[in-house]
């Protein structure tokens, strides 16, 4: 077969393993980015999950103390009898708060733990796909390579033309990979301010609740309030802590993610709400929660910059990458022209000598 007969027979196959690079481009840096994502997220499960087994031990030993202290009639009545009741009721408050608070992290680190492991999945699962399209465009460029390999092999002299287009569009192609991997990791900040939004508006919504409830139990609402009140502070509490986590992890994707600003869920307790409960203990419990209604207003307004300023990442990275994409097809474009004009030539001359 001549050199033309072999060029001839040869362009369809480059003009499909062409196209069929065109479209896989993008799952070499999606890929890489999606490992460093796995390799976050795994990370940080394993930190929660070596930090809730210490918690546990901590609370079970808190719990039989607090349990113990509570139940004791004997002390109670020693500590009544000599006077020191109040002693016994700041102790007792004192064992309430430390199993609570630790009740209360070990609850938080589970749904994080819960939701870290949920990302994880997905992000493996994306991860699985990506790697199919890497190895079917890996597998498209070496069969490249050897069609090319038979007529070029690195510098070739003969045709100075030809290296100078073959640099430019590996250097296109690096280039267009580095936009790539970042607006695959915006993207994925994205999702995430996505969900932290949606949970703020949650947390939002359980404040507002327990407001509602709060202002009830001014008005005599009693032992139900109370309850009611508690519970939709902790599941703001909780969702809060969701926002955080999900915010930290954009973070962790992108360095201009902003800072949430400090907030406080104001938490009941049961000496107080109980033991205690009177008007101006409620009263001042209420001014607590809208604090918190407060801070947590401010928080939104963060967790919506970042997701706006994101958005707007997200459209400056796209205009760059079309930018690229389209002097990447150029440049591979102009190298396939140069290289079936070569193989014109040579064919043509190879003829010629017969």
């Amino acid at each position: 077969m001549s050199v033309q007969e072999q060029i001839r027979s040869s362009l369809p196959l480059q003009t499909s393993l062409l196209s069929t690079l065109r479209e896989t481009d993008h799952s070499i840096p999606d890929h890489k980015q999606q490992l460093l994502y796995i390799t976050d997220l795994s990370s940080q499960l394993s930190t929660l999950t070596t930090k809730l087994k210490a918690l546990d031990k901590v609370r079970e030993k808190e719990k039989k103390e607090h349990i113990s202290y509570r139940d004791s009639v004997f002390k109670r009545f020693a500590y009544k009898s000599t006077g020191r009741r109040e002693k016994f009721e700041q102790r007792a408050e004192k064992e309430e708060k430390d199993y609570f608070d630790n009740l209360r992290e070990t609850q938080l680190l589970q749904d994080q733990i819960k939701q870290l492991s949920s990302l994880l999945d997905d992000a493996k699962s994306t991860e699985t796909q990506l790697k199919g399209l890497v190895d079917q465009h890996n597998a498209a460029q070496r069969e490249l390579d050897q069609l090319y390999d038979s007529i070029f092999s690195g510098q070739t002299p003969k045709y100075p033309d030809e290296d100078v287009l073959e640099s430019q569009s590996n250097d296109a192609l690096s280039s267009y990979h580095s936009t790539r991997q970042a607006v695959e990791a915006e993207q994925q900040v994205k999702s995430l301010l996505e969900q932290a939004s949606r949970a703020m508006r949650l947390s939002l919504n359980h404040l507002s609740s327990a407001e509602g409830y709060s202002t009830w139990d001014m008005w005599g609402g009693g032992t139900m309030s109370d309850m009611m009140e508690r519970n939709e502070l902790s599941s703001a509490d909780r969702q809060w802590a969701s926002v955080q986590m999900l915010t930290q992890q954009a973070k962790h994707l992108s360095g201009y993610v902003r800072d949430l600003p400090a907030v406080k869920v104001a938490m009941g307790n049961i000496m107080s709400d109980v033991f205690f409960d009177n008007i101006f203990t409620d009263m001042a419990f209420h001014e607590k929660i809208k604090q918190s209604q407060y801070e947590m207003n401010v928080a939104a307004d963060v967790v919506e910059r970042n997701r706006q300023e994101n958005e707007i990442r997200l459209n400056g990275l796209g205009g760059e990458l079309r930018g690229k994409e389209d002097r990447l097809e150029r440049t591979r474009r102009e190298l396939q022209e140069l290289r079936s004009e070569i193989f014109r030539k040579v064919g043509e001359q190879e003829a010629g000598q017969k």
